[in-house]
């Protein structure tokens, strides 16, 4: 009879990447929550074009405006459980905006929502055990 390890380092590695994906989903929904608490509407999460583009919006929502269309805003959701990489908003870099900025325009190409402008925004939120969310809002970062 051979003996058998129950986790070998490939089930380390892919047991990193669940916890991963689930603490990006998680930080997703606290950002929905968020923007659904302040008045905003989410039109979509976690859209993906179709051929010839890469990449994903998280959070695809539109700016309450007293007057007139609210603003289309594309929200990036940066989720970390631990500073050790830098806050979660350090993910974000040119090329990531570039992408996000191409993954808009494909977006508003694809749907007919009248609104008052587009903007780039982040949320950077870090998931600590035992502690309450902290959640940051960066307006305008990019577009």
């Amino acid at each position: 009879m051979e003996a058998c390890s129950p986790r070998n380092s490939g089930d380390r590695a892919h047991e990193k990447d669940r916890d991963k994906d689930a603490v990006g989903r998680r930080g997703e929904d606290l950002a929905a929550a968020y923007l659904g608490d302040i008045g905003w509407h989410v039109l979509e999460r976690n859209w993906r074009p179709g051929q010839g583009l890469r990449g994903e919006l998280d959070i695809v929502a539109l700016e309450a405006r007293d007057t007139g269309p609210g603003t289309l805003v594309i929200v990036e959701v940066k989720t970390r459980s631990s500073l050790r990489l830098g806050p979660p908003s350090a993910g974000i870099d040119a090329r990531k905006l570039a992408r996000l900025r191409a993954l808009a325009g494909a977006w508003t190409t694809t749907r007919e929502v009248r609104h008052g402008g587009l903007r780039i925004d982040v949320i950077s939120i870090l998931l600590r055990s035992g502690a309450p969310a902290l959640l940051r809002h960066h307006r305008g970062v990019g577009l």
